[in-house]
């Protein structure tokens, strides 16, 4: 009879371990932030913490280059200058689309910014000169700046260059 008692209580705390385990996934969800695309041109864009241009949507011209297994399905292969230059589709913002940026970027640090390259100076420039001439367009933002965790690129006078 104690015996029976005792695997009772065991099996009612596994059944609360269970339920609290899966339960503490929802408190902890991620927020996801949106940029939409509402200029007339095809972009390239993201949001990230970094004050510098990164190498976020070139990732080499060999597979191998790579830290993470490129899929053919997520990823535009391009030639620039003879060059075949890899792109992640995650940043190809049409025009009047939304690209979801990372969701942990305002965890790090409240300004984040965001990069835009036409996608015409992105497939006729190599990654090395739109850094240095400055091909891109940068705003830093911050929470406030998205409505209902969207934020709505628009061309301004200062936006990329229409080389």
């Amino acid at each position: 009879m104690i015996k029976r008692k005792h695997n009772k209580i065991l099996l009612l705390a596994i059944i609360i371990s269970c339920v609290f385990a899966l339960t503490s996934c929802i408190v902890d969800r991620i927020t996801l932030f949106c940029i939409k695309n509402c200029t007339n041109d095809t972009l390239l864009i993201e949001l990230t913490d970094s004050d510098t241009l990164d190498n976020w949507m070139y990732w080499g011209k060999h597979p191998e280059d790579t830290m993470r297994p490129i899929v053919q399905e997520d990823t535009t292969w391009v030639y620039i200058h003879g060059e075949k230059v890899i792109i992640d589709n995650f940043f190809y913002a049409l025009p009047d689309s939304t690209v979801f940026a990372s969701p942990h970027v305002f965890n790090i640090n409240d300004t984040c910014y965001i990069y835009a390259i036409k996608w015409q100076v992105a497939t006729r420039f190599p990654p090395e000169e739109i850094r240095a001439k400055k091909l891109y367009d940068r705003r830093a933002v911050t929470k406030r700046d998205f409505h209902d965790r969207l934020f709505e690129y628009r061309a301004t006078d200062k936006s990329s260059p229409s080389h």
